[in-house]
């Protein structure tokens, strides 16, 4: 069941890789992106997540924290981010935060010109093809939230396809149109 703007997100605590806990409850006070993909070796997953890491300080800038997960085990997920990203990685493989969450599947989510694209892209980009090694399922698209600092979902976003995740620009105007809609302001508008 999606989560709806003005619910309060699923509280968890997990692992991170490199050791550390991550503790929503712990991270109120923050505004907090999360972050989901599908498997560790999705190409289309690791061209997003590249992008993402490399834009990341933008969303440092706004103050966020970050909190990336994946339906793949640990030590896969370790495998292939042999440099550990500049926020947490958390692995959930028996996908209880997902479902807590309400991140969708479907097998029509393969199947648009976008995830065509960026797998082509991915794999020009020296990304492993990945279907064969895919753990947890093919069939999960990916969802993004922004939780304000009191626990709460302030933007929640469900992929249509496997390649729609936002990215940190995206992030940038959402954060911004938030802020501006709560001195009086328009927000503007979002890229589709």
């Amino acid at each position: 069941m999606r989560l709806k703007v003005g619910s309060t997100a699923p509280n968890f605590t997990a692992q991170a890789l490199g050791g550390h806990t991550v503790d929503l409850a712990g991270l109120r006070g923050r505004t907090v992106l999360l972050k989901f993909y599908r498997f560790a070796t999705c190409p289309v997953c690791n061209l997003h997540m590249h992008r993402f890491i490399n834009e990341h300080d933008k969303l440092l800038a706004l103050g966020l924290t970050t909190v990336v997960l994946y339906h793949s085990p640990a030590d896969k997920l370790a495998n292939e981010n042999m440099d550990l990203p500049p926020f947490d990685l958390v692995a959930d493989p028996e996908k209880r935060i997902f479902k807590a969450y309400g991140v969708e599947k479907g097998w029509a989510g393969m199947f648009s010109f976008a995830v065509m694209r960026d797998y082509y892209r991915a794999l020009k980009a020296g990304f492993k093809p990945g279907m064969f090694t895919s753990d947890g399922g093919i069939t999960g698209n990916p969802a993004d939230f922004i939780i304000d600092a009191d626990g709460r979902i302030a933007y929640a976003h469900y992929g249509r396809h496997y390649a729609d995740s936002l990215d940190a620009d995206q992030v940038v105007e959402i954060r911004r149109g938030q802020s501006a809609s709560l001195i009086g302001a328009t927000p503007r508008p979002q890229r589709a």
